[in-house]
């Protein structure tokens, strides 16, 4: 369920910063760096290193709509659509 609320989380209030995520769910900002990690190996976000331009402002960007989180090294996590998918399911247990 963890990994379903923090995907919910980047989806629902797009970029936060990963020490609010972390304090809101409850765990370590390195637990959400390794969950992070494996929303990405199991393609439920994607990484794009400096792929953003316009990390500071969004509104003309052709990807606002799925950038949920630009961290503070350059890298966007971008929400697939197999991630909306997955965060939309009901209840059950984490894969």
């Amino acid at each position: 369920m963890m990994i379903r609320k923090i995907l919910k989380i980047i989806i629902s209030r797009g970029m936060l910063d990963k020490n609010q995520i972390a304090r809101e769910v409850g765990i370590q900002v390195e637990t959400l760096d390794d969950i992070i990690r494996l929303l990405v190996e199991r393609g439920y976000l994607r990484r794009e290193i400096n792929g953003c331009e316009m990390a500071s402002s969004c509104s003309g960007c052709h990807n606002a709509s799925g950038c949920n989180m630009v961290t503070q090294t350059g890298q966007v996590l971008y929400v697939t659509e197999k991630g909306k998918t997955y965060a939309s399911k009901n209840g059950g247990e984490d894969e």
